[in-house]
């Protein structure tokens, strides 16, 4: 539809201005709005034509290039040409190639950029590594916004990674920060990231994932200390490491990751590359201490001042290491001279001596090797071996660590104990499991159920003890298994509950159910709300049904894992039917997966622990309170995405009728959600499917802001 003048050819399609819709009633609106018509409806015969303003476009042009910026109000003065065709008309020039520059259509103002501006401030990115926003300002002798905008401008075009100062002083572009960090690291070994960011003056956040990319694409070798506030080079730990083991000689492994200030597996794993590449000599005992070769030496001496003659068994005990170490230390202490004796091989004990005699040790080898009396071969022998085998996997948010022996030998085994060593960072119910019997060529598996309370990468192992047929005891070592634990950093994705219902068909997923009878059902749910809430997440879609008195809701949460990328999607649903609470995730990768699952469930009593203590007559206005956060924040989300009208308006219906009955003195706020109701009752949104229009969602979403901005520092919500 366009408008068309009864008296002469004059029409709104093919002149301007253009009006064309295909609703009568737009049309009759634009005509209003232009002074064609004198009232929203049809003109009958008394259309009046507008006349354009003659100006001369090189003066126009000339005055767009003299100066840095121009408003538009400037150019209304001198030419008589309104916002919307000086818009149109420089946007004109743009595309033409008549002059250079960008408009900045919320402040109405031109800014001129010409190619010597541009190569200037590219020259400085690459030589300096930053720009120093001052000196652009003194330069154009523009604005700070000017000239911020056009810094901006040339970060979009060239595709520059970076980041500003808190002043907005300079702009840091990656590379440029890549070097003072490898300067920094070079210099002093190590990167407080606080100092680092009060240095430059950047955000301290920045810091860190500069870091993280840097780690990640191998540019440094470096691990995170002080709860991830610093950053230590790989060499420069090495050499703490090295120097508190002179210093200390034995030392408890926390002892050494509490003075270097990073977790204990990481202060194990480089000690024990320091004993590979030589540079550390020393063994690790059970009771996870650390002893150098020199204060080995020193407890054996001091053993065999007391004890002439002492079991390979019992030093082993009393050293807390195994026996098998226990030989290979001796071996290597012996052979080097640093302790005087020999090991009895046959009885399996340590000689001390003043002098080894060179005879002793051979002869008593000869006289064991005779051959086996009479009583001794009609023992029966056991053929074949014992094997352990382990793995693990993740299930409902807990580490399922699985060991399996094997009984590959010709006899019966029995009283088989199955240890396993856990670090803290797991809660579990045992450490033991008891199997009474294994026949000859059958195999037995016991389950450990562990709970991950931090995350990182940690390595279980343990230990097999059995009795064989003749009732001797053996010992078996469970090989170490390293396991990797991560809980993604998350970052708000802007996916509707479409794009989450696609997404979670390929995703594998795990969940934790809980029965929750002592708190009502409607607490609960917004108890999982709040635990899911904590995270950087979108809070997609929300479901509540209370008919019949039962309680039933859900509610999908959208993010992306800020490291590894990849997206995370949470579910929370409460039936109240059956008082039963399920969380669920939705992840690519196990190890973040349950990671993330045990954090949330951890967050979760923690939630449910202050829902109790809220006394009975408080609930009804701390669930209003609640149910209100969630509608702002689920309302905020979809103006973000510009999505259907009518799940905004049911969001907002429900926060009325909740912030009616909390809140005496919101009137203001009431009466503003109301008049957005209505709005979105009206045309254009009648339709079911119909999507917010970028103004108006810009608008509810400035208006949702300050309505919580409200709330929380009068309700304390």
């Amino acid at each position: 539809m366009y408008l068309h003048c009864t008296k002469c050819n004059w029409n709104s399609r093919t002149n301007s201005p253009i009006i064309i819709g295909t609703s009568e009633r737009y049309i009759e609106r634009e005509a209003e709005k232009y002074g064609l018509s004198r009232h929203a409806d049809k003109c009958n015969d008394k259309l009046r034509k507008r006349k354009g303003i003659d100006f001369c476009l090189n003066c126009f042009e000339k005055d767009l290039r003299d100066s840095t910026e121009t408003p538009f109000q400037l150019l209304q003065t001198r030419y008589g040409v309104n916002f919307r065709d000086t818009e149109k008309i420089i946007t004109e020039l743009l595309s033409s190639g008549k002059i250079r520059g960008f408009l900045d259509k919320k402040k109405h103002v031109f800014i001129h950029l010409t190619d010597q501006m541009e190569a200037q401030v590219v020259a400085d990115l690459q030589t300096k590594g930053y720009l120093d926003l001052h000196n652009i300002e003194q330069n154009l002798s523009a604005s700070r916004d000017t000239v911020i905008k056009i810094v901006i401008e040339m970060i979009r075009k060239h595709k520059l990674r970076g980041t500003f100062t808190h002043n907005k002083g300079r702009y840091y572009i990656e590379q440029g920060l890549i070097e003072l960090l490898l300067q920094e690291l070079k210099n002093e070994g190590k990167i407080t990231h606080a100092k680092f960011a009060r240095q430059i003056e950047i955000p301290e956040g920045n810091v860190k994932n500069y870091i993280m990319n840097m780690m990640r694409n191998k540019i440094i070798t470096a691990f995170f200390a002080d709860g991830g506030k610093e950053t230590i080079s790989e060499t420069e730990l090495e050499n703490e490491i090295e120097n508190y083991c002179i210093k200390n000689g034995i030392f408890m492994i926390t002892s050494l990751a509490s003075h270097l200030k990073i977790a204990p597996e990481l202060a194990r794993k480089s000690l024990f590359k320091l004993i590979q590449k030589g540079v550390v000599r020393g063994i690790f005992t059970q009771n996870h201490e650390f002893l150098t070769e020199e204060k080995l030496s020193e407890k054996i001496k001091a053993i065999a001042r007391a004890y002439r003659k002492i079991s390979i068994r019992d030093l082993a005990q009393k050293l807390a290491i195994t026996e098998q170490r226990v030989e290979e230390g001796l071996a290597t202490l012996i052979s080097k001279g640093s302790i005087n004796g020999y090991i009895d091989m046959a009885d399996r004990l340590f000689v001390s001596d003043g002098k080894q005699p060179v005879t002793a040790f051979s002869s008593h080898v000869a006289a064991n090797s005779a051959a086996p009396s009479a009583a001794q071969s009609s023992v029966p022998k056991s053929i074949g071996e014992v094997q352990v085998v382990r793995e693990y996997d993740f299930v409902g948010g807990q580490l399922h660590f699985k060991v399996v022996v094997r009984n590959k030998t010709n006899m019966t085994i029995h009283d088989i104990k199955v240890i396993i060593d856990v670090p803290s960072s797991y809660r579990r119910a045992r450490e033991l499991i008891t199997i009474n019997v294994i026949d000859p060529g059958n195999t037995h598996g016991v389950d450990f159920y562990l709970e991950p309370a931090e995350c990182g990468i940690s390595t279980i192992g343990g230990t097999v003890i059995y009795k064989n047929a003749l009732g001797k005891f053996h010992t078996i070592f469970i090989n170490p298994k390293d396991v990797q634990i991560k809980c993604p950093l998350l970052i708000k994705s802007l996916d509707t509950i479409d794009d989450c219902q696609k997404a979670i068909q390929s995703l594998p997923s795990d969940a934790r159910a809980f029965l929750i009878a002592d708190l009502p059902a409607n607490m609960a749910y917004s108890a999982a709300h709040r635990a899911v809430a904590q995270f950087d997440v979108t809070n997609v879609a929300s479901y509540e049904n209370d008919d019949d008195g039962v309680f039933e809701a859900e509610a999908w949460f959208s993010s992306e894992a800020k490291v590894t990328g990849g997206r995370v999607i949470i579910r929370a649903y409460m039936n109240g039917k059956t008082n039963t609470l399920e969380i669920r995730v939705w992840c690519n990768e196990a190890g973040q997966l349950t990671g993330l699952l045990a954090k949330i469930i951890e967050l979760l009593f923690v939630e449910i622990n202050l829902m109790r203590k809220i006394k009975s007559e408080e609930r009804t206005k701390t669930l209003d309170a609640m149910a209100i956060t969630r509608n702002l924040m689920e309302v905020s989300n979809i103006c973000l995405l510009r999505y259907k009208a009518s799940s905004a308006r049911i969001k907002l219906e429900d926060t009325y009728t909740r912030l009616t009955r909390i809140s005496n003195d919101g009137d203001a706020n009431c009466q503003m959600i109301y008049d957005w109701v209505k709005k979105l009752e009206t045309d254009p949104y009648l339709e079911d499917d119909a999507m917010l229009m970028d103004d108006d969602a810009d608008t509810l979403d400035t208006d949702i802001q300050s309505i919580h901005t409200f709330l929380e520092s009068n309700l304390h919500m």
